[in-house]
């Protein structure tokens, strides 16, 4: 604990020149050569290294672009080579043949030929591959947009140690050229483009990357190409940003604040998209020892505009259903319209980020629970529509979370709220998210003996709920509690069932009480211990 007592990871005043700021981006040379880059993005986010090895000035750095006579017999040979307008023309052709259709991939073998080639000669054969990769940018045919993508990544992460001038020079080339491929994107290309962009900005100073992002960023929701071109270009600015971490947090607020009124859009591929870029926006929010609030934006605050939005949702007991078909409607649209829209991105970003995330953020999807237990089916039906089916998957995986000792109470106040819902679904469905929260945190509850006690009455309080299947459903669960042996029948939980098994009931409800008690498997000395202290156990089966 001595040796931590120092450290706190995340945003610190010590670490902040290292993050992308706008208003102090090198765009001249002096600002370039100024500038302190650091390239490798885990270096200051939880301490420093003894010794921080930074490249010398430029002035200090061995000579760029060398003349053929300053290069070895070796480099001499390679230069002659791609400097013949012949073997480059040979070379792009084969590299951008057709393999195996459908089974190509973006090959990392050709990109680090490429990365290779531009880091250690410069920009010398930069103007023979041009009018190629314009030209192959320009046909939409699968394999020759892998081959640009595979230039295109190796010309930015060999171009690490160009001058200012020859990097300005380089994404006036590459600018117009990442747009004319993102506006051809099709099925086939869009991972390369995203394998491309993300292999471009891995372990690299974002300020050193600055004409990409700002390029990325300019509208990528912009509907022309349609949903696709645009869940395409969500996807490829998430591979460069994803990269960068914590230290572009200004990016980050700006993507989500361009997102937010785009969360009610109507096409489902766009949804998702958002849902997983979301994630990626959230991913340093976490909630660890000795680390700092982040600087880059937060689900709680996130949580709370989201659900001012959902309000038509949330207020009231009408069914929620799921009435928005896949297409752009024109004109105005309720609020509640607006809402279910805005909840279906909601889910796909919860779903999402359900196994991505460092750390569960339980207080916020806390506020959720009680819409999605609202909207969740009870049954397991295909051909439930998009909604449902989300909303019970989202419960699903929640559910699995991993919750901390101090989170306990405040979740099961929430489940004891639902348990209380006028609805005999939500009901149930509180049962079913009971059972997979125990379990995956069983050793957590175990240890709060306050918790298992509420556990306990929650799950008796149910066997008496008025529902046959609530009924069957709790039994369901006291079963399983009973096998793991996270409760055991004695004492006040004993007494109470030999209490109920004296209180006579009209035939029909004591019919349904048999059925309830037959749907607990037997148990050895607990099945012994029902049938002798409880006769009406005992008949029953």
């Amino acid at each position: 604990m001595k040796e931590l007592a120092g450290l706190i990871a995340g945003d610190r005043p010590d670490n902040q020149w290292l993050q992308y700021n706008s208003s102090s981006l090198p765009r001249t040379q002096q600002d370039w050569e100024g500038c302190t880059f650091v390239e490798k993005t885990h270096w200051g986010y939880y301490s420093w290294p003894q010794k921080l090895m930074m490249y010398a000035p430029s002035e200090e750095q061995p000579k760029q672009g060398l003349t053929r006579e300053e290069m070895t017999e070796r480099e001499q040979i390679i230069y002659d080579h791609f400097s013949d307008p012949g073997f480059i023309n040979q070379l792009i052709e084969f590299l951008s043949l057709e393999d195996r259709k459908g089974k190509d991939k973006f090959s990392p073998r050709r990109f680090c030929l490429f990365k290779g080639l531009f880091r250690n000669f410069n920009d010398a054969f930069l103007p023979l591959l041009k009018p190629h990769m314009e030209r192959l940018v320009a046909d939409t045919h699968e394999s020759k947009q892998r081959c640009v993508a595979e230039i295109t990544s190796g010309l930015i992460r060999g171009s690490k140690h160009w001058s200012y001038g020859k990097v300005e020079s380089l994404w006036e080339l590459l600018c117009p050229l990442i747009r004319t491929a993102l506006n051809n994107i099709t099925v086939e290309t869009y991972a390369d483009w995203g394998t491309c962009i993300a292999t471009a900005c891995e372990s690299r100073d974002p300020r050193k990357l600055h004409w990409l992002f700002e390029m990325l960023m300019e509208s990528p929701v912009n509907g022309e190409g349609g949903s696709f071109v645009d869940a395409c270009r969500l996807y490829v600015l998430q591979g460069g940003l994803a990269q960068q971490e914590w230290r572009v947090p200004e990016l980050l607020h700006r993507l989500l604040q361009y997102l937010e009124p785009k969360l009610t859009q109507v096409y489902k591929n766009v949804r998702e998209r958002i849902g997983s870029v979301l994630t990626y926006i959230f991913m340093i929010d976490v909630n660890l020892p000795y680390t700092q609030p982040t600087a880059s934006p937060r689900i709680k605050e996130f949580t709370e505009r989201i659900l001012l939005r959902l309000k038509p949702l949330t207020e009231g007991d009408e069914e929620i259903q799921n009435h928005v078909v896949e297409e752009n409607d024109v004109g105005e649209q309720d609020e509640r319209t607006q809402a279910i829209k805005l909840l279906k991105t909601v889910l796909k970003w919860l779903m999402a980020s359900a196994g991505r995330s460092f750390s569960t953020a339980v207080p916020e999807q806390l506020q959720l629970l009680p819409l999605l237990f609202k909207i969740a089916p009870v049954e397991n039906d295909d051909s439930y529509d998009e909604l449902k089916r989300d909303a019970k998957t989202c419960l699903s995986l929640m559910s699995q979370g991993l919750l901390y000792t101090e989170q306990i109470p405040l979740v099961l106040s929430v489940i004891f709220q639902i348990a209380g819902s006028s609805s005999w679904h939500a009901r149930y469905t509180v049962l079913t998210y009971l059972q997979i929260m125990v379990f995956y945190n069983l050793f957590t509850f175990m240890s709060d003996q306050g918790a298992v006690n509420d556990v306990r009455a929650l799950v008796i309080r149910l066997l008496e709920d008025e529902q046959l299947e609530v009924r069957e459903m709790a039994a369901t669960t006291l079963s399983g509690f009973l096998q793991c042996n996270f409760l055991s029948i004695e004492g006040p939980m004993q007494s109470h069932f030999e209490a109920l098994c004296k209180t006579r009931l009209p035939k029909k409800r004591k019919r349904e009480l048999g059925s309830v008690v037959d749907t607990i498997p037997s148990g050895g000395s607990h099945e012994h211990s029902f049938k002798q202290h409880c006769p009406a156990f005992a008949s029953s089966s």
